[in-house]
């Protein structure tokens, strides 16, 4: 069985993968990746100072472990938005169970790989294995239906198809990530002297010098940014072995493009106007050519007059030289601001002066990371508010006038409205004697319904054997629930698509196994099981 043609088309398709993810899915990744990681460069420059006591050193290395798990966990996040991307299906709502189950997982995960990596490293024979098998399990580790138990097994199964291309894979990804650390390194060696002739700012790393280069602290800095910056790609390319390697049983990769194909369908007839444009013929076409040609802005066409040509300097070029002027004087104002910010700082923290020549700024770069660190909380902190902010504050759509839902549309979605809506246009229905679209109506309100009680998510790319199947899935402590959710589907479907005749009896018994359905629904899990 082969997962995808080759190597080189699965980490193309992982670029495009990471350039259509959200801006929250990579946020997800930044944020169980940044606090680790500057906690991390934190601990080493503390373990490297001889003046740091054994207590806070042992206090670091604790919240470092919590650093871990927390990390591991919001990787598997982003990694299960980026399979659901994929599949291009909803998010299940988060419980106590799936946040548990996600905590066990990855902390125990994330403790053995620390051992088990370096030793497959050492015997080589099984280190692509053993990689795929923990990006896999980092890939299905959101997910609400597998255990740890079963995620482990799930991923080991994963892990060992088309075992040729995790070999292939896996000396290109790491070629790619060691010219990425090249560049970022080169780059951030060079950023100090590039501030400088740029702003003219003097600062205690552009007068290190090469030194700044070979510094330990400088090479694990650069090391977890390149880690930050290039994971991301690595855990998009397992992800997608993983959604392949699944789509081969389960058929999951045609549903994603079957799903797609009907949004762009709906889309398409929203916006396909409904009048045709009458033909226009030859001479009216070349008078408007003409006539639009004729027109001001199509001036440039023509030479400029010798009167009006510009004498002396011309304009652009003096507003160039403005505008150059006003960059130089706004490039030594930051610099002067940022000398006066370190300064103040200095004088705060009672920070030294320049270090010795060749030595590195310790004091300095310990500080510098106890406020880098509090930069990147805030910052976090602030996107997250801001996303919770503007989905409280965007307002949702208001509910379609029911005047302009047509029951016979292809394309209606139980979500259009809510489920009081669906029963009045059932009514509606009912009272002029068209029963098949009053079905229709209680079955659509039966789905809202469901939707708003957290039972089922609305998508316009399902079908009902899917509805039926998740209710049975979350809501399997409510037998009777199901078979009369089964039993409407049936009807529905019968009278919908088939040529089943619907007469009053039969929408009222379909409307009364609705209320069942929330009866029992409704009901404690003791009563119901």
């Amino acid at each position: 069985m082969r997962v995808a043609p080759g190597a080189i088309p699965l980490l193309e398709e992982a670029v495009h993968l990471l350039r259509a993810a959200p801006l929250a899915t990579l946020v997800c990744h930044l944020l169980g990746t940044a606090p680790f990681a500057l906690g991390l460069l934190l601990f080493w420059n503390d373990v490297n100072n001889p003046h740091t006591a054994d207590a806070t050193v042992a206090r670091e290395s604790a919240m470092l472990a919590l650093l871990l798990v927390w990390m591991n966990c919001w990787r598997a996040v982003f990694a299960g938005r980026l399979r659901r991307q994929l599949s291009a299906s909803a998010d299940a709502p988060w419980t106590w169970q799936r946040t548990g189950n996600l905590i066990a997982g990855q902390a125990f995960l994330g403790a053995t790989k620390l051992i088990v990596l370096p030793l497959a490293a050492l015997t080589i024979f099984g280190f692509a294995w053993t990689v795929a098998f923990y990006r896999t399990a980092t890939a299905l580790a959101d997910r609400a239906d597998l255990d740890p138990v079963q995620l482990i097994a799930r991923a080991r199964q994963l892990a060992g198809i088309d075992r040729r291309q995790s070999w292939l894979v896996l000396p290109i990804v790491a070629f790619l990530g060691a010219a990425f650390t090249l560049n970022l390194a080169f780059t951030l060696a060079m950023l100090p002297q590039l501030i400088r002739m740029l702003t003219g700012y003097e600062s205690q790393f552009s007068r290190i010098g090469p030194f700044f280069f070979f510094a330990w602290l400088f090479l694990w800095a650069t090391l977890t940014i390149s880690w930050m910056l290039f994971d991301p790609f690595t855990q998009a390319v397992y992800c997608l072995r993983s959604f392949h390697g699944e789509s081969i049983t389960t058929g999951e990769d045609i549903r994603a493009g079957l799903r797609s194909i009907a949004a762009a369908a709906a889309i398409l007839l929203v916006l396909l106007p409904s009048h045709s444009f009458a033909a226009v013929a030859p001479h009216e076409l070349e008078q408007s050519v003409r006539h639009a040609m004729q027109a001001p802005e199509y001036d440039w066409r023509l030479p400029v007059p010798a009167a009006a040509a510009p004498q002396g300097i011309p304009w652009l070029v003096r507003v160039t030289d403005r505008l150059i002027d006003g960059l130089k004087s706004i490039f030594r104002a930051i610099g002067k601001a940022i000398d006066a910010v370190i300064d103040w700082l200095r004088k705060l923290f009672d920070i030294s002066s320049a270090p010795r020549t060749g030595a590195l700024p310790t004091t300095g770069l310990h500080w510098g990371l106890y406020l880098l660190i509090a930069f990147v909380v805030f910052l976090t902190a602030w996107i997250a508010w801001r996303r919770r902010w503007f989905q409280r504050a965007r307002p949702k759509p208001a509910a379609l006038a029911l005047e302009a839902i047509r029951l016979d549309a292809d394309e209606l979605t139980a979500d259009r409205l809510p489920e009081e809506s669906w029963l009045e246009l059932a009514a509606r229905s009912l009272q002029e004697g068209n029963f098949r679209f009053a079905l229709r109506a209680y079955y659509l309100a039966n789905l809202a319904w469901l939707g708003r009680g957290k039972f089922l998510t609305i998508h316009p790319g399902k079908t009902n054997r899917e509805y039926e199947l998740e209710l049975r899935r979350k809501a399997r402590a409510f037998a009777a629930a199901r078979e009369l959710f089964a039993a409407n589907i049936a009807a529905f479907e019968g009278a919908w698509y088939g040529q089943h005749e619907v007469s009053d009896g039969d929408a009222d018994e379909f409307r009364q196994r609705t209320e069942r359905i929330k009866q029992a629904l409704a009901a404690p899990r003791g009563a119901a099981a």
